[in-house]
Protein backbone atom coordinates (compact mmCIF):
# COMPACT_ATOMS: atom_id res chain seq x y z
CA UNK A 1 0.00 0.00 0.00
CA UNK A 2 1.07 3.27 -1.11
CA UNK A 3 0.23 6.35 1.23
CA UNK A 4 0.33 9.74 -0.97
CA UNK A 5 0.57 12.67 1.78
CA UNK A 6 -1.03 14.92 -0.71
CA UNK A 7 -4.34 13.53 -0.08
CA UNK A 8 -6.92 16.14 1.39
CA UNK A 9 -8.40 13.81 3.98
CA UNK A 10 -4.85 13.72 6.06
CA UNK A 11 -5.58 17.28 6.62
CA UNK A 12 -9.01 16.66 8.16
CA UNK A 13 -7.52 13.79 9.85
CA UNK A 14 -5.04 16.26 11.64
CA UNK A 15 -7.78 18.61 12.57
CA UNK A 16 -9.04 16.18 14.84
CA UNK A 17 -6.11 15.91 17.06
CA UNK A 18 -6.06 16.44 21.09
CA UNK A 19 -2.70 16.10 22.07
CA UNK A 20 -2.59 13.58 23.59
CA UNK A 21 -4.01 12.29 20.40
CA UNK A 22 -6.24 8.78 19.75
CA UNK A 23 -6.01 7.96 16.38
CA UNK A 24 -9.73 7.33 16.38
CA UNK A 25 -10.01 6.23 12.50
CA UNK A 26 -7.56 3.00 13.78
CA UNK A 27 -9.83 1.75 16.48
CA UNK A 28 -10.77 -1.54 16.08
CA UNK A 29 -13.97 -2.18 14.34
CA UNK A 30 -15.98 -4.62 12.09
CA UNK A 31 -12.70 -4.34 9.54
CA UNK A 32 -10.65 -6.11 11.73
CA UNK A 33 -10.91 -8.88 9.69
CA UNK A 34 -9.74 -7.20 6.45
CA UNK A 35 -6.88 -4.95 8.17
CA UNK A 36 -4.63 -5.76 11.17
CA UNK A 37 -3.91 -4.01 13.73
CA UNK A 38 -0.36 -3.60 12.97
CA UNK A 39 -0.89 -2.58 9.33
CA UNK A 40 -2.85 0.15 10.86
CA UNK A 41 -0.54 1.69 13.33
CA UNK A 42 2.21 1.40 10.22
CA UNK A 43 0.37 3.35 8.19
CA UNK A 44 -0.54 5.88 11.21
CA UNK A 45 3.15 6.15 12.06
CA UNK A 46 3.71 7.50 8.57
CA UNK A 47 0.83 9.65 8.50
CA UNK A 48 1.46 11.05 11.58
CA UNK A 49 4.62 11.04 10.93
CA UNK A 50 5.07 12.97 7.82
CA UNK A 51 2.49 15.72 9.24
CA UNK A 52 4.27 17.11 12.77
CA UNK A 53 7.60 16.12 11.68
CA UNK A 54 9.75 19.21 11.84
CA UNK A 55 12.15 17.59 9.16
CA UNK A 56 8.95 17.14 6.87
CA UNK A 57 10.43 18.75 3.92
CA UNK A 58 13.19 15.87 3.60
CA UNK A 59 10.42 12.96 3.68
CA UNK A 60 9.10 11.41 0.72
CA UNK A 61 5.39 12.27 -0.68
CA UNK A 62 5.21 8.74 -1.08
CA UNK A 63 5.78 6.27 1.02
CA UNK A 64 5.05 2.59 1.71
CA UNK A 65 4.78 1.65 5.10
CA UNK A 66 3.28 -2.19 4.38
CA UNK A 67 7.23 -3.01 3.09
CA UNK A 68 8.40 -3.25 6.93
CA UNK A 69 7.78 -5.51 8.87
CA UNK A 70 6.72 -3.56 12.21
CA UNK A 71 6.01 0.16 12.77
CA UNK A 72 9.39 0.70 14.74
CA UNK A 73 10.75 -0.41 11.12
CA UNK A 74 8.45 2.52 9.56
CA UNK A 75 9.54 4.86 11.73
CA UNK A 76 13.10 3.75 11.55
CA UNK A 77 13.09 4.19 7.99
CA UNK A 78 11.52 7.69 8.34
CA UNK A 79 14.41 8.84 10.42
CA UNK A 80 17.08 8.04 7.52
CA UNK A 81 15.88 10.97 4.78
CA UNK A 82 16.94 13.81 6.94
CA UNK A 83 20.42 14.11 6.72
CA UNK A 84 23.00 16.57 8.46
CA UNK A 85 26.31 18.08 6.68
CA UNK A 86 28.39 14.89 7.62
CA UNK A 87 26.19 12.97 5.66
CA UNK A 88 24.40 10.83 8.55
CA UNK A 89 20.95 11.22 9.67
CA UNK A 90 20.31 14.07 12.04
CA UNK A 91 17.32 12.14 13.78
CA UNK A 92 18.29 9.69 16.83
CA UNK A 93 15.68 10.68 18.71
CA UNK A 94 12.05 9.13 17.78
CA UNK A 95 10.49 6.68 18.97
CA UNK A 96 7.72 4.70 19.24
CA UNK A 97 6.29 3.59 23.07
CA UNK A 98 4.13 0.70 23.28
CA UNK A 99 4.69 0.02 26.96
CA UNK A 100 3.27 3.26 28.24
CA UNK A 101 6.82 4.26 29.77
CA UNK A 102 7.38 8.00 29.02
CA UNK A 103 4.09 8.34 30.63
CA UNK A 104 4.60 6.65 33.97
CA UNK A 105 8.18 7.56 34.19
CA UNK A 106 7.58 11.36 33.25
CA UNK A 107 4.30 12.13 33.66
CA UNK A 108 3.65 10.36 37.04
CA UNK A 109 7.00 10.33 38.57
CA UNK A 110 6.80 6.09 38.71
CA UNK A 111 9.59 3.92 37.89
CA UNK A 112 9.70 -0.04 38.21
CA UNK A 113 12.87 -1.46 38.79
CA UNK A 114 16.03 -2.07 41.56
CA UNK A 115 16.45 1.75 41.72
CA UNK A 116 20.30 2.57 40.98
CA UNK A 117 22.39 2.73 37.66
CA UNK A 118 25.64 2.29 36.61
CA UNK A 119 29.31 3.65 34.87
CA UNK A 120 32.82 2.95 34.69
CA UNK A 121 35.28 4.89 36.48
CA UNK A 122 37.99 5.65 33.86
CA UNK A 123 39.36 2.15 35.08
CA UNK A 124 37.59 -0.03 32.90
CA UNK A 125 37.44 -3.13 35.00
CA UNK A 126 35.91 -0.42 38.19
CA UNK A 127 32.30 -0.42 37.66
CA UNK A 128 30.40 1.45 40.20
CA UNK A 129 27.17 2.62 41.52
CA UNK A 130 26.63 6.33 39.71
CA UNK A 131 23.22 6.94 41.63
CA UNK A 132 20.33 5.35 44.16
CA UNK A 133 16.83 6.66 43.87
CA UNK A 134 15.83 7.10 47.74
CA UNK A 135 12.95 5.07 48.53
CA UNK A 136 13.83 2.21 45.75
CA UNK A 137 15.02 -1.00 46.55
CA UNK A 138 18.65 -0.46 45.93
CA UNK A 139 17.87 2.68 48.52
CA UNK A 140 16.39 0.59 51.39
CA UNK A 141 19.28 -1.96 50.87
CA UNK A 142 21.40 0.99 52.21
CA UNK A 143 23.46 1.08 48.73
CA UNK A 144 24.87 4.85 47.77
CA UNK A 145 26.69 5.97 45.05
CA UNK A 146 30.68 5.60 44.47
CA UNK A 147 30.27 1.72 45.50
CA UNK A 148 32.28 -0.63 43.37
CA UNK A 149 30.62 -3.72 42.02
CA UNK A 150 32.44 -6.61 42.84
CA UNK A 151 29.96 -9.10 41.48
CA UNK A 152 26.83 -9.04 39.14
CA UNK A 153 24.64 -12.46 39.98
CA UNK A 154 27.62 -14.15 41.37
CA UNK A 155 29.56 -13.14 37.93
CA UNK A 156 32.75 -11.23 38.36
CA UNK A 157 34.07 -10.94 34.90
CA UNK A 158 32.04 -7.40 34.28
CA UNK A 159 34.75 -5.38 33.19
CA UNK A 160 34.08 -3.63 29.99
CA UNK A 161 36.45 -5.56 27.41
CA UNK A 162 34.49 -8.72 28.37
CA UNK A 163 30.94 -6.90 28.55
CA UNK A 164 31.81 -5.06 25.31
CA UNK A 165 32.44 -8.07 23.62
CA UNK A 166 28.85 -9.35 24.47
CA UNK A 167 27.29 -5.73 23.52
CA UNK A 168 26.43 -5.71 26.94
CA UNK A 169 24.02 -8.29 27.13
CA UNK A 170 24.90 -9.90 30.58
CA UNK A 171 24.89 -6.50 32.09
CA UNK A 172 21.56 -4.85 31.06
CA UNK A 173 19.80 -7.80 31.09
CA UNK A 174 20.78 -8.00 34.83
CA UNK A 175 19.60 -4.07 35.43
CA UNK A 176 16.26 -5.32 33.54
CA UNK A 177 15.24 -8.77 35.29
CA UNK A 178 12.93 -9.09 38.32
CA UNK A 179 15.80 -9.79 40.83
CA UNK A 180 19.36 -9.05 40.99
CA UNK A 181 22.31 -10.24 43.31
CA UNK A 182 25.30 -7.56 43.69
CA UNK A 183 28.51 -8.31 45.79
CA UNK A 184 29.94 -4.90 46.61
CA UNK A 185 32.91 -3.09 48.17
CA UNK A 186 31.27 0.04 50.28
CA UNK A 187 34.36 3.05 50.58
CA UNK A 188 35.78 1.67 53.61
CA UNK A 189 36.75 -1.99 51.88
CA UNK A 190 34.17 -3.96 53.48
CA UNK A 191 32.14 -6.45 50.77
CA UNK A 192 28.79 -7.00 51.40
CA UNK A 193 26.14 -9.31 49.08
CA UNK A 194 22.66 -7.72 48.35
CA UNK A 195 19.47 -8.85 46.57
CA UNK A 196 17.17 -7.09 45.35
CA UNK A 197 13.71 -7.40 43.98
CA UNK A 198 12.75 -4.91 41.20
CA UNK A 199 9.36 -3.44 42.46
CA UNK A 200 7.79 0.09 41.72
CA UNK A 201 8.29 3.79 43.52
CA UNK A 202 8.26 7.37 42.77
CA UNK A 203 10.89 9.33 41.86
CA UNK A 204 12.07 11.84 43.76
CA UNK A 205 14.60 13.45 41.15
CA UNK A 206 16.70 15.69 43.50
CA UNK A 207 19.05 13.40 44.79
CA UNK A 208 20.94 15.93 47.19
CA UNK A 209 20.91 19.51 47.63
CA UNK A 210 23.49 21.57 49.58
CA UNK A 211 24.90 25.22 50.56
CA UNK A 212 28.38 25.63 50.72
CA UNK A 213 30.62 28.70 51.49
CA UNK A 214 33.29 30.49 49.93
CA UNK A 215 35.03 33.82 49.98
CA UNK A 216 32.31 34.79 52.26
CA UNK A 217 30.05 33.68 49.31
CA UNK A 218 26.89 31.15 49.78
CA UNK A 219 26.59 28.79 46.88
CA UNK A 220 24.08 26.52 46.61
CA UNK A 221 24.30 22.82 45.37
CA UNK A 222 21.66 20.39 43.70
CA UNK A 223 21.70 17.40 41.56
CA UNK A 224 18.58 17.23 39.72
CA UNK A 225 18.72 13.63 37.63
CA UNK A 226 15.26 13.86 35.64
CA UNK A 227 13.09 16.47 34.45
CA UNK A 228 9.86 14.62 36.35
CA UNK A 229 6.64 16.73 35.78
CA UNK A 230 5.83 19.26 38.38
CA UNK A 231 1.95 18.60 38.14
CA UNK A 232 -0.20 15.40 37.09
CA UNK A 233 -3.76 16.19 36.65
CA UNK A 234 -3.04 19.70 38.39
CA UNK A 235 -1.98 18.12 40.89
CA UNK A 236 1.66 19.08 42.44
CA UNK A 237 3.85 16.30 41.90
CA UNK A 238 7.02 14.86 44.52
CA UNK A 239 8.81 16.32 41.84
CA UNK A 240 7.74 19.98 42.35
CA UNK A 241 7.55 19.38 46.39
CA UNK A 242 10.96 18.38 46.57
CA UNK A 243 12.15 21.03 44.17
CA UNK A 244 10.65 23.98 45.97
CA UNK A 245 12.33 22.84 48.96
CA UNK A 246 15.85 23.07 47.71
CA UNK A 247 15.27 26.24 46.84
CA UNK A 248 13.51 27.16 50.20
CA UNK A 249 16.31 26.53 51.63
CA UNK A 250 18.43 27.94 48.94
CA UNK A 251 17.11 31.40 49.49
CA UNK A 252 16.77 31.15 53.16
CA UNK A 253 20.53 30.93 52.84
CA UNK A 254 21.00 33.57 50.71
CA UNK A 255 23.36 31.91 47.79
CA UNK A 256 24.27 34.28 45.49
CA UNK A 257 25.68 31.28 43.22
CA UNK A 258 23.99 27.74 42.06
CA UNK A 259 25.54 24.67 41.13
CA UNK A 260 22.76 22.90 38.81
CA UNK A 261 24.21 18.83 38.63
CA UNK A 262 22.84 17.74 35.53
CA UNK A 263 25.16 15.02 34.65
CA UNK A 264 22.76 12.14 34.16
CA UNK A 265 19.70 14.33 33.37
CA UNK A 266 18.64 12.87 29.94
CA UNK A 267 15.92 15.50 29.82
CA UNK A 268 12.18 15.26 30.17
CA UNK A 269 8.74 17.35 30.71
CA UNK A 270 9.15 20.59 29.11
CA UNK A 271 7.12 22.28 31.81
CA UNK A 272 9.90 21.20 34.99
CA UNK A 273 12.53 22.59 32.56
CA UNK A 274 10.35 25.95 32.21
CA UNK A 275 9.81 25.80 36.46
CA UNK A 276 13.53 25.52 36.65
CA UNK A 277 14.22 28.28 34.85
CA UNK A 278 12.01 30.45 36.24
CA UNK A 279 13.68 29.67 39.75
CA UNK A 280 17.55 30.31 38.08
CA UNK A 281 16.51 32.98 36.16
CA UNK A 282 17.15 37.05 37.63
CA UNK A 283 14.35 39.10 38.58
CA UNK A 284 15.40 41.46 35.48
CA UNK A 285 14.34 38.44 33.01
CA UNK A 286 10.59 38.70 34.66
CA UNK A 287 8.51 38.88 31.58
CA UNK A 288 10.84 38.39 28.78
CA UNK A 289 11.40 35.36 26.38
CA UNK A 290 12.37 32.09 27.73
CA UNK A 291 12.52 30.35 24.61
CA UNK A 292 10.36 30.11 21.45
CA UNK A 293 9.31 27.27 19.18
CA UNK A 294 10.71 26.36 15.07
CA UNK A 295 8.14 24.19 13.73
CA UNK A 296 7.21 22.55 10.20
CA UNK A 297 5.02 24.51 7.37
CA UNK A 298 1.88 22.49 8.84
CA UNK A 299 1.68 22.93 12.31
CA UNK A 300 3.26 26.55 11.70
CA UNK A 301 -0.02 27.24 9.63
CA UNK A 302 -2.07 25.37 12.52
CA UNK A 303 -0.77 28.09 14.27
CA UNK A 304 -1.67 31.06 12.31
CA UNK A 305 -5.24 29.55 11.83
CA UNK A 306 -6.46 28.29 15.16
CA UNK A 307 -5.99 30.02 18.77
CA UNK A 308 -5.48 27.16 20.92
CA UNK A 309 -2.86 25.90 18.26
CA UNK A 310 -0.99 29.30 18.23
CA UNK A 311 -1.25 29.84 22.60
CA UNK A 312 0.11 26.18 22.47
CA UNK A 313 3.38 26.72 20.62
CA UNK A 314 3.54 30.40 21.83
CA UNK A 315 6.80 31.66 23.23
CA UNK A 316 6.92 30.87 26.73
CA UNK A 317 7.81 33.90 28.89
CA UNK A 318 9.98 34.35 31.99
CA UNK A 319 8.16 34.31 35.13
CA UNK A 320 10.65 35.30 38.49
CA UNK A 321 8.62 34.85 41.64
CA UNK A 322 10.37 33.96 44.03
CA UNK A 323 14.02 33.09 42.24
CA UNK A 324 16.96 33.52 43.28
CA UNK A 325 19.43 36.88 42.96
CA UNK A 326 22.34 34.65 41.58
CA UNK A 327 25.48 36.39 40.00
CA UNK A 328 26.50 33.18 38.47
CA UNK A 329 25.55 29.15 37.64
CA UNK A 330 27.70 26.49 37.27
CA UNK A 331 26.39 23.68 35.35
CA UNK A 332 27.93 20.17 35.49
CA UNK A 333 27.76 17.82 32.78
CA UNK A 334 28.28 14.62 30.90
CA UNK A 335 27.08 13.18 27.58
CA UNK A 336 24.30 11.46 28.98
CA UNK A 337 23.23 15.87 29.76
CA UNK A 338 20.35 15.62 27.37
CA UNK A 339 17.56 17.53 25.76
CA UNK A 340 15.58 19.30 29.01
CA UNK A 341 18.62 19.55 30.57
CA UNK A 342 20.59 21.45 27.35
CA UNK A 343 17.11 23.71 27.21
CA UNK A 344 17.93 24.70 30.45
CA UNK A 345 21.13 25.56 29.91
CA UNK A 346 20.25 27.59 26.58
CA UNK A 347 17.11 29.36 28.22
CA UNK A 348 19.19 30.86 30.62
CA UNK A 349 22.27 32.31 28.73
CA UNK A 350 20.79 35.69 27.47
CA UNK A 351 19.91 36.30 31.20
CA UNK A 352 23.06 35.29 33.08
CA UNK A 353 26.18 36.23 31.65
CA UNK A 354 28.19 34.12 33.78
CA UNK A 355 27.16 30.43 33.09
CA UNK A 356 30.14 27.60 33.19
CA UNK A 357 29.62 24.67 32.14
CA UNK A 358 31.97 21.84 33.98
CA UNK A 359 32.10 18.21 33.18
CA UNK A 360 34.23 15.51 30.93
CA UNK A 361 33.00 16.99 27.64
CA UNK A 362 29.92 18.22 25.70
CA UNK A 363 26.50 17.26 26.58
CA UNK A 364 24.39 14.61 24.58
CA UNK A 365 22.79 17.45 21.69
CA UNK A 366 19.02 17.83 21.43
CA UNK A 367 17.66 20.93 20.82
CA UNK A 368 14.48 19.27 19.87
CA UNK A 369 11.19 17.83 21.35
CA UNK A 370 7.82 15.92 20.55
CA UNK A 371 4.84 15.84 22.20
CA UNK A 372 2.65 12.01 22.66
CA UNK A 373 0.31 10.86 19.46
CA UNK A 374 -1.90 7.73 21.06
CA UNK A 375 -2.06 4.88 18.31
CA UNK A 376 -4.27 1.89 19.59
CA UNK A 377 -1.85 1.52 23.02
CA UNK A 378 1.13 2.67 21.66
CA UNK A 379 2.81 6.60 22.01
CA UNK A 380 4.45 7.92 19.01
CA UNK A 381 7.18 10.74 19.56
CA UNK A 382 7.99 11.93 16.05
CA UNK A 383 10.43 15.22 16.82
CA UNK A 384 8.01 18.09 16.01
CA UNK A 385 9.83 20.85 17.42
CA UNK A 386 12.64 22.92 17.65
CA UNK A 387 13.65 25.33 20.48
CA UNK A 388 15.35 28.36 20.19
CA UNK A 389 16.25 31.07 23.61
CA UNK A 390 15.40 34.65 23.70
CA UNK A 391 18.79 35.26 21.15
CA UNK A 392 17.46 32.91 18.92
CA UNK A 393 20.32 30.61 20.17
CA UNK A 394 19.68 26.85 19.24
CA UNK A 395 20.97 23.78 17.01
CA UNK A 396 23.03 22.62 19.58
CA UNK A 397 23.23 18.75 18.15
CA UNK A 398 27.14 18.50 18.24
CA UNK A 399 26.27 19.56 22.09
CA UNK A 400 26.93 22.44 24.47
CA UNK A 401 30.68 22.66 25.42
CA UNK A 402 32.33 22.84 28.80
CA UNK A 403 34.20 25.88 29.66
CA UNK A 404 37.25 23.74 31.19
CA UNK A 405 38.63 21.92 28.73
CA UNK A 406 36.87 18.75 29.86
CA UNK A 407 39.46 17.89 32.24
CA UNK A 408 36.36 17.33 35.48
CA UNK A 409 36.06 13.56 35.06
CA UNK A 410 33.04 12.22 36.90
CA UNK A 411 34.59 10.93 39.84
CA UNK A 412 32.58 7.77 40.74
CA UNK A 413 34.32 7.13 43.99
CA UNK A 414 32.51 10.11 45.64
CA UNK A 415 29.59 10.33 46.50
CA UNK A 416 27.15 13.34 45.77
CA UNK A 417 28.13 17.16 47.92
CA UNK A 418 31.87 15.19 48.41
CA UNK A 419 33.86 18.79 47.87
CA UNK A 420 37.03 16.92 46.58
CA UNK A 421 34.75 15.33 43.92
CA UNK A 422 36.42 16.61 40.23
CA UNK A 423 33.20 18.86 39.48
CA UNK A 424 32.08 20.36 42.13
CA UNK A 425 35.57 21.32 43.08
CA UNK A 426 36.20 22.97 40.46
CA UNK A 427 33.39 25.05 40.76
CA UNK A 428 33.49 25.78 44.31
CA UNK A 429 37.21 26.66 43.10
CA UNK A 430 36.10 28.99 41.17
CA UNK A 431 33.89 30.57 43.27
CA UNK A 432 36.53 30.83 45.94
CA UNK A 433 38.96 31.83 42.76
CA UNK A 434 37.51 33.27 40.25
CA UNK A 435 39.35 31.08 38.09
CA UNK A 436 38.94 27.26 37.53
CA UNK A 437 41.50 25.12 39.22
CA UNK A 438 45.26 25.06 37.32
CA UNK A 439 45.93 21.54 35.67
CA UNK A 440 49.04 21.38 37.83
CA UNK A 441 47.32 22.04 40.79
CA UNK A 442 44.70 19.12 40.32
CA UNK A 443 44.83 15.61 42.32
CA UNK A 444 46.19 13.83 38.88
CA UNK A 445 48.48 15.57 36.32
CA UNK A 446 47.23 17.32 33.19
CA UNK A 447 47.58 14.35 30.69
CA UNK A 448 47.00 11.78 33.15
CA UNK A 449 43.61 13.16 33.94
CA UNK A 450 42.83 13.98 30.33
CA UNK A 451 43.10 10.46 29.20
CA UNK A 452 41.23 8.84 32.53
CA UNK A 453 38.31 11.19 31.43
CA UNK A 454 38.74 10.43 27.88
CA UNK A 455 38.23 6.66 28.75
CA UNK A 456 35.56 7.44 30.86
CA UNK A 457 33.66 8.80 28.23
CA UNK A 458 34.50 6.16 26.03
CA UNK A 459 33.91 3.10 28.22
CA UNK A 460 30.33 4.38 29.04
CA UNK A 461 29.13 5.03 25.89
CA UNK A 462 26.82 2.12 25.78
CA UNK A 463 25.79 2.26 29.65
CA UNK A 464 25.13 6.30 29.01
CA UNK A 465 22.55 5.62 26.16
CA UNK A 466 20.42 3.87 28.95
CA UNK A 467 17.46 5.85 30.28
CA UNK A 468 15.47 8.72 28.96
CA UNK A 469 17.04 11.17 26.46
CA UNK A 470 13.94 13.53 25.41
CA UNK A 471 12.47 16.60 25.94
CA UNK A 472 7.89 16.05 26.19
CA UNK A 473 5.73 18.63 25.56
CA UNK A 474 2.63 17.32 27.57
CA UNK A 475 -0.07 20.24 26.01
CA UNK A 476 -3.44 19.39 25.17
CA UNK A 477 -5.23 21.23 22.52
CA UNK A 478 -8.60 21.46 21.70
CA UNK A 479 -10.57 22.75 18.43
Amino acid sequence: MCIDTNQPFLKLLFLLFIVPVVFAGCKKNSHKDEIDQETLLKDSVYLYTQEVYLWQDALPAKFYPQNYSTAEDVLTALKQYKKGSDGQPVDHYSFLDREGTVAGEIQDGVLGDFGFDIRYESDPADLRVKLVYEGSPAWNAGIRRSWRIVKVNGNAAIDYNTMKSQNFKFILDALSAKSITLTLQKPDGTQVDKTLNSTTYSINPVLYSNVYERAGKKIGYIVFNSFVSISNLGVPTLTKNKIDAAFASFRNAGVSEMVVDLRYNGGGSVETAEYLTDLLAPVSANGKVMYSYRLNKTLTSYTQTSESWKKAFASVMISTNGSLALNKVYFIVTEGTASASELLINNLKPYISDIKVIGEGRTYGKPVGFFPITIFDADLYAVSFETLNANNQGEYYSGIPVSTGGLEGDDLTKDWGDEDEDCLEQALYYAQNGSFKPASTTKTSSSSKASGVASGISINKALDARGNKDMYLFKRIKE
